[in-house]
């Protein structure tokens, strides 16, 4: 009798939106020491999911469980402390492990099914002979496999998943698993010429087949033309190079005239990028002081954080790559983030020319399957670098020494969606779990990071000079304090006389400006002077924005648009008006000044197809641009020379969000808008136009000094008690309904009340609720409560607690979500 072979238990999390462990049992397939960080297909109710094997062991208590369907991975993609990363990061942001555990690798690869619903042929022959009826509908809208929430969809006002299950008994109807995922591989078609066959007289015979005889022509062509073997030949250029179809090909396969193979497809987003060197430079002293302190950390080793604080054009760039190269030169491995797409074209340069072939490069604008390579290649060790924005940290770089956070102050660090994590927090929670070196660095720290680093919870790194001695541009601030469009002599509508008087100097100079606006679109809304009326969003609470260009009126939250009107939609009147400014109306505006300019401009709408950032960025590089026009996107990382004029069009964008970063950011963006100016051999100059002239975070920005900015922020943080002197969350509450999300917001309210009357939780404060700022988003109602607490401990306790007490109560048609350490409060 065959030996039964010994079960393991596998504890799973997985990839749901659900906490907790499952337990899974596996028969012998894997040694049960290799099973732990691997992937495995499992059922999970009526579906199949991926899950992560968090823990295995030899035996359980349960008495019904159900058997992994597949192991998916042939190595792990987590350690033990990695899995402890990961485990204080969920905890700490209220997420789900097994969504933690998925930003390790791109959502590409796992596997995850759906209930389809599909006609059977006895169904769509009913459909074709039934002349109507509900039972006929429904079999024509499932053609080609729905979901039943889909064909709900489409059929609303009948009693679907009734219908649905009577046509199923009845046979007309079948309910099928629908597998997606595991994807990422592009595979491309090589062919050859088999050995040892005369070609000629081959040719000769396929008179018949005069496609498949020039084919074989072409290839003995080829074969001719090489001294040695002649490689395989990829398909797509058999076609692209003697127009065949491939029928004719597929002949001379089956023939046996013609070998092919399929090969992995090299989906190198690196490939072609120009080199840029900084690491032959010869460190300024400053620079080789902050080198010598990481590098000393680096060999020390243990859990070393530091903040790098560097005027803007003072080589930070130089830092890293030779702390880098101290990594790598002591085994170590290195992860760069940088907080925007559009800024990791420029880093990766200088990354791989210092680095050839061992750079890897992560973010959301990739492919799904120039991703995977590119993951492939950190998973399989051909990597020491990865660079790319927040999701790089997570990726399974082994033997990592070094972790850099570039701009460590930006918001864009911050994941809104999913788990709300903050990739600077996380990069610290991984160094101090992993015991390794991290650097944050900013030419405008955040006012947490530099609070820390006073409390030397952070090592404090200077370069308070630019490279070779260059000055800090002069800073002038315009006054636009009852300035309309059309009030002064310049004709600019929103830019200042002085602005365009220095624009036309600039590009008579044959010099180059940036013109930065955190605003974009042509305007803010289109309103009707006769009603006052103003197109708004049907999904949110906001006005659409114009976007002239297209003739759209979009949403820039949930991107409904519409085509912008002639008339009023409510009055039917024809006085329509756009006030506001957006980077489009800007650009319009400087063209009518200047016709004779080259003019740029980088937003997210122009750079929404792939490629258009890195080649408006080229342009500028080369000095094929005059003025270049921008949102933030603008505003940091670049290094352009040629800039001598930035021009800041309306300082106070951020100044008026209702949020206690409001003067943070102003601060912020002004200054790194600043910097762009100067970097190179020519003077230059920053011109700022604001209705705030006399708030210190402009009269700072106006000298570049941060010390001031922070020295009076700081204070006012303490005395309303906020981060760093407290820690904060936004409970949000959402649902189609606004009576029952206003509802449960209340519920929240007086569940904390009670909370608060608990001697561990007295200190804790609870603000609101109130409806959101945007009150409605994405068709959602959305209230909220702010909750102060003196630490993450107290903090975590309470809304655990609260979160508990609530969902015990069985609110439905609510949603509850947890932002731990928001950047957005309103």
């Amino acid at each position: 009798m065959p030996k039964e072979e010994k079960k393991v238990f596998l504890d799973v999390t997985v990839d749901l939106p659900v906490d907790g462990l499952f337990t899974y049992s596996l028969k012998g397939e894997v040694a049960p020491d290799e099973l732990f960080g691997r992937r495995v297909l499992v059922p999970f109710g009526r579906r199949k999911v991926t899950g992560y094997v968090v823990g295995v062991k030899a035996g359980t208590e349960l008495t019904r469980v159900k058997s992994v369907i597949e192991v998916l991975d042939d190595a792990p993609l987590f350690d033990e402390a990695r899995l402890k990363c990961f485990k204080l990061i969920a905890s700490y942001y209220f997420a789900p492990l097994g969504e933690v555990l998925s930003l390790s690798h791109p959502s590409s690869i796992n596997i995850k099914s759906k209930k389809l619903i599909r006609p059977t042929s006895s169904g769509e022959e009913f459909a074709r002979t039934a002349l109507s009826g509900v039972e006929r509908d429904i079999i024509l809208a499932a053609a080609g496999g729905v979901t039943l929430s889909l064909l709900s969809k489409r059929l609303k006002g009948f009693s679907v998943g009734s219908a649905v299950k009577k046509l199923v008994g009845d046979g007309l109807l079948v309910e099928e698993d629908s597998l997606s995922g595991a994807g990422g591989r592009r595979m491309e078609r090589f062919i050859s010429l088999k050995d040892g066959i005369d070609w000629e007289e081959t040719i000769s015979s396929l008179k018949g087949s005069p496609k498949q005889a020039e084919i074989l022509r072409y290839l003995v062509k080829i074969a001719d033309e090489t001294d040695t073997s002649p490689p395989p030949l990829k398909v797509e250029e058999l076609f692209a190079s003697i127009g065949v179809t491939p029928a004719p090909l597929k002949g001379l396969i089956e023939k046996g005239f013609v070998t092919e193979e399929r090969r992995e497809r090299v989906l190198d987003a690196l490939s072609g990028a120009p080199a840029r060197s900084a690491a032959h430079h010869t460190p300024t002293p400053e620079q080789a002081k902050a080198t010598r302190a990481v590098s000393s950390a680096l060999n020390e080793g243990g859990y070393k954080p530091f903040l790098l604080y560097g005027v803007t054009g003072s080589g930070k760039t130089l830092v890293y790559l030779k702390c880098i190269e101290e990594a790598v030169s002591l085994g170590k491995r290195a992860i760069v983030l940088v907080p925007e797409i559009a800024l990791t074209p420029v880093a990766s340069e200088y990354l791989t020319e210092a680095f050839p072939g061992r750079v890897a490069i992560i973010h959301s604008g990739l492919t799904e399957s120039e991703r995977y390579f590119q993951w492939r290649r950190i998973y399989g060790g051909e990597a020491d670098i990865v660079i790319g924005t927040r999701s790089a940290l997570f990726s399974p770089l082994k033997d990592l020494g070094l972790i850099i956070v570039d701009e460590e102050h930006d918001t864009s660090y911050k994941q809104e969606e999913g788990v709300k994590y903050n990739a600077k927090d996380a990069a610290l929670i991984l160094a101090k779990t992993l015991g390794i070196t991290v650097m944050l660095a900013s030419a405008t720290p955040s006012v947490e990071s530099f609070y820390n680093q006073t409390q030397g919870k952070l090592k404090l790194l200077t370069l308070t000079k630019r490279v070779m001695e260059r000055e800090m541009p002069p800073v002038e601030l315009v006054d636009m304090k009852g300035v309309k469009k059309g009030e002064d002599e310049s004709g600019g509508g929103s830019l200042s006389e002085r602005l365009v008087s220095l624009l036309g100097e600039t590009l008579l100079r044959k010099e180059q400006a940036l013109i930065f606006l955190n605003r974009r679109g042509f305007s803010n809304f289109v309103i009707c002077k006769d009603c006052g009326a103003a197109p708004e969003c049907v999904n949110c609470s906001v006005t659409l924005t114009l976007h002239k260009g297209p003739g759209l009126l979009r949403c820039h939250y949930c991107d409904y648009s519409i085509t912008v009107p002639d008339t009023c939609p409510v009055c039917k009147g024809v006085n329509l008006e756009s006030p506001g400014i957006g980077t489009e109306k800007v650009e319009e505006e400087i063209k009518t000044l200047f016709p004779e300019a080259n003019i740029a401009r980088l937003d997210r709408d122009t750079t929404r197809k792939r490629g258009e950032a890195k080649k408006i960025l080229r342009a500028m590089d080369s000095g094929e641009v005059d003025f270049l026009i921008g949102t933030q996107m603008v505003s940091k990382g670049h290094d352009f020379p040629g800039i001598t004029l930035v021009g800041v069009i309306s300082g106070d964008t951020s100044l008026n969000i209702p949020d206690f970063r409001g003067a943070e950011r102003t601060f912020q963006l002004i200054a790194q808008a600043s910097g762009r100016a100067g970097r190179g051999a020519l003077p230059a100059k920053v011109i700022i136009q604001t209705v705030n002239p006399d708030h210190f975070c402009f009269t700072a920005a106006l000298k570049h000094d941060y010390d001031a900015f922070y020295a009076e922020e700081i204070l006012e943080r303490e005395a309303v008690w906020y981060p760093p002197f407290s820690k904060l969350s936004v409970i949000r509450i959402d649902g189609p309904l606004e009576a029952a999300v206003s509802s449960g917001a209340m519920e929240l309210k007086r569940i904390s009340d009670t909370l608060t009357r608990n001697s561990n939780f007295t200190g804790v404060r609870v603000l609101g609720p109130v409806p959101a700022l945007i009150g409605r988003l994405k068709g959602r109602h959305r209230w909220q409560l702010l909750i102060k607490a003196g630490s993450a401990v107290v903090l975590n306790g309470f809304i655990r607690d609260l979160k508990g007490r609530f969902d015990s109560k069985g609110k439905k048609g609510v949603n509850v979500s947890i932002d731990i350490d928001p950047l957005i409060t309103v």
